[in-house]
């Protein structure tokens, strides 16, 4: 039968499923069900000879003139090695973006990934993903899509970015774990927004005004004694916020005077060792300890490590007038005065736990400082020896 208009109408239903073939373009053809549901679809054989049905859509969804040329694209993939019928197979079987999370997250970071690691991304996908995308079979997302989201996040470019490397990393793996295929990945192709490195240092006034706040605060008790702990050796140790946080007994070796830290950032590369000053043992020397817990700053029960600092921290940077001033910024100054004293850049690496020297390198230009005085000094010492050459009675050079 040919399939027009007219003939479409003076179908009839029967009993069971039926399907009526075009005569015009061969494979195309309407299925109709019993209870009246007109379908189009093709018929064909893929590149491996099985023979394969796919539905174009309903009528009224589509009019024939549209579903006849969408016929005619089909066929022509089809030619060319394409198999539509499995093609959405493949999609049904792929899963949604908020499944890819979950697998993401238990079969890729559980175990693989610090807990802070974990606690990130987790909020990114509660925050950001999952309520944007988490609904979307993994094919369906377009990197038109997700390049839309991430400039309607750029006011705020550092979490635009890590919802975009995170997007990218878990699509990777979805590829990798035959959920999607090659070079499917949508958000491979946008590149991040430049953000800008802050370097905030403190000056030797501002360490005395943090030093001065810090025992303020503890003094009138508007922060704890494990609070104002943390601050202060945040500040003379250069550690990052969870080294400190996370700190057990063990790990404190007062009598050589070091931190043993087997918990850091860069812990593939084994034990990190932080020597103490003397500001920084008496910190811990005059700490009280908890014999029921291993950990150094407690939190509120007594019992687990503190998990948050930043009101506390608020509070003394407040009353420091730094309140420009962050946590990580304390890491910072720490390696700023080790430049300034002329301690050479890959010590200060050492003392950081930087994986690499060119997170180190920031701190170039002011580890050159002491060489710039130094070089100044000696130029003063030689101008002010240099005697002038003495002119006779007649003004000329004897």
């Amino acid at each position: 039968m040919r399939l027009t208009k007219t003939s479409l109408n003076e179908l009839t239903t029967r009993s069971k499923d039926i399907v009526i073939w075009d005569e015009v373009l061969i494979g195309f053809g309407v299925r109709v069900k019993p209870n009246g549901t007109k379908t189009f679809l093709i018929q064909y054989r893929n590149k491996y000879g099985r023979m394969r049905r796919y539905s174009i859509g309903r009528l009224g969804d589509l009019t024939l003139d549209q579903a006849r040329k969408e016929a005619k694209r089909l066929k022509g993939l089809i030619t060319l090695g394409e198999d539509p019928a499995e093609t959405k197979l493949d999609q049904r079987k792929s899963g949604t973006v908020k499944e890819l999370a979950k697998k993401y997250m238990d079969d890729h970071c559980l175990g693989r990934c610090k807990e802070s690691t974990i606690a990130a991304h987790q909020w990114l996908l509660d925050k950001f993903i999952v309520p944007r995308f988490g609904n979307h079979r993994l094919p369906e997302l377009s990197s038109q899509e997700v390049a839309l989201y991430h400039k309607s996040l750029a006011d705020t470019p550092y979490n635009a970015n890590r919802v975009l490397g995170l997007l990218k990393a878990m699509f990777s793996k979805a590829e990798q774990w035959g959920m999607l295929p090659p070079n499917q990945n949508p958000a491979s192709s946008i590149k991040p927004y430049r953000e800008k490195k802050r370097n905030r240092f403190l000056s030797p006034e501002e360490y005395r005004n943090l030093f001065g706040a810090v025992e303020e605060q503890e003094r009138l008790g508007l922060i704890g004694e494990y609070q104002a702990a943390a601050i202060r050796l945040l500040i003379l140790t250069g550690c990052r916020l969870g080294e400190i946080l996370n700190l057990q007994w063990r790990m404190v070796d007062l009598a050589n005077c070091r931190l043993l830290l087997d918990e850091h950032k860069t812990d593939a590369k084994g034990i990190k060792a932080i020597p103490l000053n003397n500001l920084a043992q008496q910190v811990l020397e005059k700490l009280t300890r908890s014999d029921e817990s291993p950990y150094v700053i407690l939190g509120k029960d007594g019992l687990s490590p503190m998990v948050n600092l930043q009101k506390p921290w608020g509070r003394v940077r407040k009353e420091a007038k730094l309140e420009d001033v962050r946590i990580h910024d304390l890491r910072h100054s720490f390696a700023s005065a080790a430049a300034s004293a002329g301690v050479p850049l890959q010590i200060i690496g050492g003392l950081l736990g930087h994986s690499s020297p060119q997170t180190t390198a920031r701190y170039a230009h002011l580890s050159q400082a002491p060489v710039d005085q130094a070089a100044t000094l000696v130029g003063e010492i030689l101008e002010n020896n240099r005697q002038p050459k003495e002119e006779n009675a007649h003004g000329k050079n004897s």
